[in-house]
């Protein structure tokens, strides 16, 4: 069992970042028909998503976040002793996206960089990382940064996913102080891989053929799209994810009463009410962001955070559990106290890194 136990380490910041580019599901009208679009809108909760510039990364929208933070809390750069950055959307093949920002973020050669390639249960996974890191470290400061752009892995045909992915970015900061104890539940099974993939691209098959074919859903993809397989995923997010919050609950000797707060992976309407009912949560404590920014993927959790917290100002100290889960399929709990003033609005960027695209024979 990867049940984790951090000492002395909390946030100390939170900010997202979405693409200065508002999508509303109306848009698809014309590509898919009103009643396609309404039925989607009906079963997934969603009503908007912001998709990235076409000029812009998962670094950019990672790094806007991450100069954010550094304004809001006014900490200083060199102090950052670790820098861990999630993606499944990199800039390069290589290098790692991480050490692109370390570049970008003016942060100190001593910074200890390092990249998670996770999804939607990146938070969790990046999050314990970093923890296990600062704990076994003298620095004092870490970073959390999270970046993704699915809408340009997927098919723009693909009904079944096209309105539902939306791209942002995050920046957590963690701060050694304090006696807080943070557990975190971590699990996977890659048994299931291929629920939800992408097989081009990568070094098993790096330039098949771009054909399209029909997949057992009815759409059209090629081996350059994402294809999610929607009744496997279903069934994992609605008994994998109740099942281990309750361990978790168990494991830490805590109730669902105890906290004031649980943040999910925003998924979809309908798997976020099965496991607030399966849990026996209130929903008044499950807040709810896909409905204006879709599914963010990792960053779906610190920016529910941010919609919930980033505009109150209130200094109330929250206790939160959150949960994340996806593909791979990996999937996890934690929870942590957190000052709600350290919990910022989101904003949005257009700044893409124009010095990162390379030209042929000026490098």
């Amino acid at each position: 069992m990867a049940l984790f136990k951090t000492q002395n380490v909390e946030i100390a910041g939170v900010t997202c970042v979405v693409p200065d580019n508002y999508i509303p599901v109306e848009n698809f009208v014309e590509r898919f028909g009103e009643e396609a679009v309404n039925r989607f809108r009906e079963g997934t909760g969603i009503g908007s998503i912001y998709n990235a510039l076409p000029e812009q990364t998962a670094g950019d929208l990672a790094c806007a976040a991450a100069e954010e933070l550094f304004t809001k809390t006014g900490i200083e750069k060199e102090k950052i002793g670790i820098m861990v950055f999630v993606t499944q959307s990199p800039d390069y093949r290589r290098p790692s996206t991480a050490c692109v920002l370390q570049k970008r973020l003016d942060l100190p050669m001593e910074c200890a960089t390092m990249e998670v390639e996770l999804g939607c249960s990146g938070f969790l996974y990046g999050f314990q990382t970093a923890l296990s890191m600062m704990a076994t470290s003298d620095t004092e400061y870490g970073l959390v940064l999270i970046g993704e752009t699915a809408s340009k892995l997927v098919n723009p045909m693909d009904k079944s996913i096209v309105m539902m992915y939306g791209d942002a970015g995050a920046a957590i900061l963690l701060k050694k102080t304090g006696a807080q104890k943070i557990h975190t539940l971590l699990k996977s099974d890659g048994g299931r891989y291929k629920a939800i993939v992408l097989p081009a691209g990568g070094f098993r098959d790096m330039n098949p053929t771009h054909e399209k074919f029909l997949c057992s859903d009815g759409n059209e993809r090629s081996l350059y799209d994402i294809f999610m397989d929607g009744t496997a995923v279903f069934s994992f997010s609605i008994t994998d994810i109740p099942k281990t919050i309750k361990e978790y609950l168990a494991l830490t000797e805590t109730a669902i009463s105890d906290y004031d707060v649980i943040v999910l992976h925003q998924a979809n309407h309908y798997i976020l009410k099965q496991i607030i009912r399966r849990i026996r949560a209130e929903k008044e404590k499950v807040p709810v962001s896909l409905d204006r920014y879709g599914n963010t993927g990792g960053i779906s959790i610190p920016l529910t955070l941010c919609d919930k917290y980033g505009e109150q100002n209130s200094g109330e100290r929250v206790r939160a559990l959150m949960s994340g889960f996806g593909i791979g399929l990996s999937w996890g709990v934690t929870s942590v106290y957190v000052n709600t003033d350290v919990i910022f609005p989101i904003t949005k960027t257009s700044d893409y890194y124009k010095e990162g695209k390379f030209v042929p024979g000026q490098y």
